[in-house]
């Protein structure tokens, strides 16, 4: 068993699982189109447009600040099951391959993701939550515009890896022009590992501050999942491998796994939020205070 103190153990046997096996990749999304098709989507002009603002905007002076704003955890304090209520009608503006709200989403990825890891419970919660950090749109934390809530992220304070979805409308970032940010390594060293980058703000990174803070007992490769899950450039094309450190490397095998369930089980499915609900809350209850600050 792979132990960390005072938080939960990794089965060695619960080995990440290669592409082919088990689980089946659908053929096309909700939609009937490819998945994670960016052109030519039914939902390309909503998708398109936060975007562009997400490109534009993201600037590191305005991550860093909003990160030390929320850092904070002091816009209020309720249940992981209440926050998940907060997204029940809840619709992501940068997904092409869904509009049912998020509850239905988090939900479906879990049931999937226990499907096939039944032993490994944390992972089914990790699941669950990925996306609970999309609360920042409602009012009782601040009610920040999609384009800070939502979407793939990437680093800021280097340059941008040009695999990032509408790329194009970084250049009129001020960044991408700022030689203290546009150069491959940037304001980062080499190897200095992804716990010491900013990522574009959003719902991954803040989720990420929540759980360190709450004192849950879910593994590290938890929190690896929630914070980097949006991270597209690292888990699907290989890039900001230099910055990368040994444990990064190895989280990087779970969170690859995750990433399958995560974009292919929307479904416009729902599931029975009551009837798994005391199965989820059972969880919780085992990984979490029962309040938590946020």
């Amino acid at each position: 068993m792979i132990a960390v103190e005072n938080q939960a153990v990794v089965s060695e046997k619960a080995i990440p699982k290669d592409e082919s096996d088990e689980f089946v990749v659908p053929e096309s999304n909700a939609f009937g189109q490819s998945f994670r098709a960016y052109e030519g989507s039914v939902r390309q002009s909503i998708v398109e447009n936060c975007y562009r603002l997400h490109h534009i905007n993201q600037t590191y002076d305005f991550v860093k600040r909003t990160r030390e704003e929320y850092a904070k955890l002091n816009k209020a304090e309720m249940s992981i099951w209440e926050a998940i209520e907060l997204l029940d009608d809840f619709v992501d503006e940068t997904d092409p391959d869904l509009d049912e709200p998020q509850i239905q989403h988090m939900l479906q990825s879990a049931e999937a993701i226990r499907k096939d890891y039944p032993s490994e419970d944390w992972l089914h919660l990790t699941a669950l939550i990925h996306d609970l950090g999309k609360v920042l749109f409602h009012s009782k934390l601040g009610s920040l515009p999609q384009w800070a809530v939502n979407g793939d992220t990437l680093i800021v304070g280097c340059a941008y890896d040009e695999s990032i979805v509408y790329y194009k409308y970084l250049k009129e970032n001020p960044d991408y022009n700022n030689p203290a940010y546009n150069t491959k390594l940037g304001v980062y060293s080499e190897g200095c590992g992804l716990e010491n980058v900013l990522l574009s703000w959003g719902h991954d990174d803040y989720m990420y501050l929540v759980l360190k803070a709450s004192g849950t007992t879910l593994p590290p490769a938890a929190s690896f999942i929630i914070r980097y899950h949006s991270l597209y450039p690292l888990h699907h094309n290989g890039a900001y491998q230099y910055l990368m450190n040994d444990e990064d490397k190895e989280n990087l095998k779970w969170l690859q796994t995750f990433s399958k369930y995560d974009l292919y089980s929307k479904s416009k499915v729902h599931v029975d939020v009551e009837k798994v609900k005391p199965y989820y809350e059972s969880l919780i209850k085992k990984y979490f205070p029962e309040k938590i600050r946020w």
